[in-house]
């Protein structure tokens, strides 16, 4: 076997691909692990200052990692990349950091699949996985009027530090956890706080009793739609109430409708609101050289103009696995794969997925779930092929 071909490759050295790799070793298997980051664990070191799991210590686990008493009751993110970064000595597999993967293909004469990173490496596997996750490429709506505005547009992945936004006005976009956590950490540094929402989010405490909602969470979506969605309304009636007053009125749609987005759970973000720290708006209309175009609520009725010195953009990611692989996969509306129990595409063989859930029990432990599917999955694909593959290896 030459030097750029495995038995297995994994795309992306995330929680993901990191835990599918250490099931991959158990399961007998040698899998490389390609990151595009420079550090194994970069991709969670670079999220924003001051970021904790919602998920609790219990429920972030992954094989072959479990986070120490010294984390505390909710990780941070350095917590996280930490034991991310101890993975792979730990489980015995060797992960090529800064490797962008740009295209993906598959080579029907041979039946293997190639990958070529950003610096023209190439690399051709007879399984492979993808774990580049569904918070892969950063979103930023095209509003109308952007290349007039002046100040400073950034995704929340890159917001950093809130002390950098001192003295600026700052218009936070987006009403998940990141955007509610970000416009909370800026109330001590900027001029003005506006959070602009399209629609009211879903308030949930991370935890009841001191138990993370996560494991609430693994009951509750064993339960009917109508019923998860009855549960989840009433807490947050009970713990967090009507926040009408402030602009955000209880959702039209159950949490149900929300297809993978979380509900929001930072809760300082309400004290923020009704102190009058944060002010609520609607959709964002157009931008103006220093100025954000809003309605004025989410009943779209009115408008009103934020003098803007910088945007925060937490409206989400995409997968980019649109323009990732050259191959007919099939993918959802969201652009999600459609995978087998085991985590095999649909119609591509010897292609697998694994991280593209986000349950309300945590994305963390729903990927530890699913690794040793996974990985068991590869194994039975890899069979008729296996002997002569790792006798070549070795």
């Amino acid at each position: 076997m030459a030097d750029n071909e495995h038995s297995v490759l994994v795309v992306g050295g995330g929680p993901a691909g990191l835990s599918c790799a250490y099931e991959l070793v158990r399961a007998g298997l040698r899998p490389l692990v390609l990151e595009r980051t420079q550090a194994v664990g970069d991709v969670w070191r670079n999220h924003y200052d001051g970021l904790r799991l919602n998920t609790g210590r219990w429920f972030s686990s992954l094989p072959g990692l479990r986070f120490p008493w010294s984390a505390g009751r909710w990780p941070s993110r350095d917590d996280l990349a930490k034991e991310l970064a101890a993975l792979p000595a730990r489980g015995g597999f060797n992960v090529l950091t800064g490797c962008a993967v740009v295209n993906i293909e598959y080579l029907a004469g041979p039946g293997l699949w190639q990958v070529r990173c950003r610096d023209d490496r190439v690399f051709r596997a007879q399984a492979l996985v993808i774990a580049t996750g569904t918070s892969c490429v950063p979103s930023i709506p095209q509003w109308p009027g952007a290349q007039h505005f002046s100040g400073q547009v950034v995704h929340a992945a890159h917001f950093g530090n809130a002390r950098h936004y001192a003295g600026k006005h700052v218009v936070v976009v987006g009403s998940g956890n990141s955007s509610c956590e970000i416009a909370s950490r800026l109330v001590p540094h900027a001029a003005s706080v506006t959070l602009s929402v399209r629609r009211a989010p879903h308030f949930l405490p991370k935890s009841l009793f001191g138990v993370p909602l996560a494991a609430l969470g693994t009951l509750i979506r064993r339960l009917p739609t109508r019923w998860s969605d009855a549960v989840l309304s009433g807490l947050s009636r009970r713990w967090v109430g009507d926040l009408s007053a402030y602009g955000l009125p209880q959702p039209a749609q159950g949490v149900s409708g929300l297809g993978s987005v979380t509900p929001t759970l930072f809760m300082p973000v309400i004290d923020d609101l009704k102190q009058g720290r944060i002010k609520v708006v609607g959709p964002v209309l157009e931008l103006n050289e220093q100025s954000v175009v809003a309605h004025t609520g989410l009943d779209r009725t009115q408008r009103c103009t934020l003098n803007t010195d910088v945007i925060v953009a937490g409206t989400g990611y995409t997968t980019g696995l649109e323009s990732l692989i050259n191959y007919p996969a099939p993918l959802t509306a969201d652009g999600k794969p459609t995978v087998d129990a085991h985590g095999h595409s649909t119609v591509a063989k010897g292609l697998f997925f694994i991280g593209y859930r986000n349950p309300i029990s945590g994305q963390l432990r729903e990927i530890g779930l699913q690794a040793p599917g996974v990985a068991a999955g590869v194994k039975r694909y890899l069979q008729p092929q296996l002997k002569p593959v790792v006798a070549a290896e070795e």
